[in-house]
């Protein structure tokens, strides 16, 4: 497809990026007080059309999003990237939640492009060949080591790596620079996480093997063996990459690394605002509303939690308008 294919869609997105909820905003959403004050304020701003708990209003959010990325992008096969941790997270649920004899369905992530209701059926019946998802050899793979080990987490691993594993791979696949770049970043992140878990807990090389994916920019081979040394080679290791400042930041809080990774993102798509054509400002504009639909829940439940408006602030992801 190419990319002058985009132009409608590129001037569609546009129209409702002009709507989004810029930084100002936020901020006056973090001193709003309480969370039934934030609620008016965001339904005065035409943000929220219903009530609802913050959960079933993130949803709506995301529902939402997702219909207009379908209803607008030519190549519906391009949306998939999109889905692919959600999708993973998904399959982990529906495993999970197998053994565990609780709901699926109210832990599922939303976009996916898993068809949950076929998934939760299909673990439930052993019938993982006929899943028609990136997922079905790892859900078999998890599904099997949760029932010989009777060990959740020794699925969770199975899983986790095949989403780092599949994030790579559009990595290395995809014609866009900008997906490229995303998914690569996302594998990374990921994947010094776990070796930094690995090396805290003391893991051995087969589970630090198992665990750790494909890398994009890092050595994944040097990964691994660093996560099973001395923490301080490991950190030196890290330190000498392009993501030194969020392994220093991981180091204060999981949190402040989290939000640095989202902001990243947020940096590596605000280019994309000003492409005309092609699938790039498609991600840009994605990643932008679903930062500004985390950026409001966060702040809601901060705020419903007694959160200072100051700490709320300090919170805030980086918004894309």
């Amino acid at each position: 497809m190419k990319d002058l294919d985009y132009a409608y869609c590129v001037a569609r997105l546009r129209a409702n990026e002009a709507r989004m909820l810029n930084n100002a905003f936020m901020m006056k959403l973090c001193e709003s007080g309480s969370t039934e004050n934030a609620l008016a304020v965001l339904t005065e701003e035409g943000w929220i059309r219903e009530g609802g708990s913050i959960k079933e209003i993130t949803a709506r959010k995301n529902e939402e999003l997702w219909t207009l990325m379908n209803e607008s992008v030519p190549d519906k096969a391009e949306l998939g990237v999109f889905c692919v941790l959600n999708d993973f997270f998904n399959i982990k649920t529906a495993v999970k939640c197998l053994f565990s004899g609780a709901d699926a369905n109210n832990y599922y992530l939303y976009p996916s492009s898993v068809n949950l209701g076929e998934l939760t059926e299909k673990v439930k019946l052993h019938d993982f060949s006929s899943l028609k998802i990136k997922g079905a050899y790892a859900t078999e793979r998890a599904y099997n080591m949760a029932t010989l080990t009777e060990n959740g987490q020794s699925a969770e691993i199975i899983i986790d790596r095949a989403a780092i594993d599949c994030l790579c791979a559009y990595a290395r696949g995809k014609k866009s620079a900008l997906v490229n770049e995303i998914c690569g970043f996302l594998c990374d992140t990921a994947n010094i996480k776990i070796a930094l878990r690995v090396n805290a807990l003391g893991k051995k090389r087969d589970f630090a093997e198992e665990a750790i994916g494909d890398c994009f920019r890092l050595d994944r081979n040097e990964l691994i063996n660093l996560s099973l040394g001395e923490a301080q080679e490991l950190h030196s290791y890290l330190l000498s990459t392009e993501y030194a400042e969020g392994v220093l930041l991981y180091r204060e809080s999981t949190s402040l690394f989290e939000k640095w990774c989202d902001d990243i993102i947020i940096g590596k798509v605000s280019s994309a605002k000003y492409t005309a054509f092609g699938f790039d400002p498609v991600c840009a504009f994605f990643y932008g509303k679903q930062n500004e639909i985390k950026n409001v829940s966060m702040i809601l439940s901060a705020l419903q939690a007694g959160v200072s408006a100051d700490e709320i602030k300090e919170r805030v992801r980086l918004g894309y308008v």
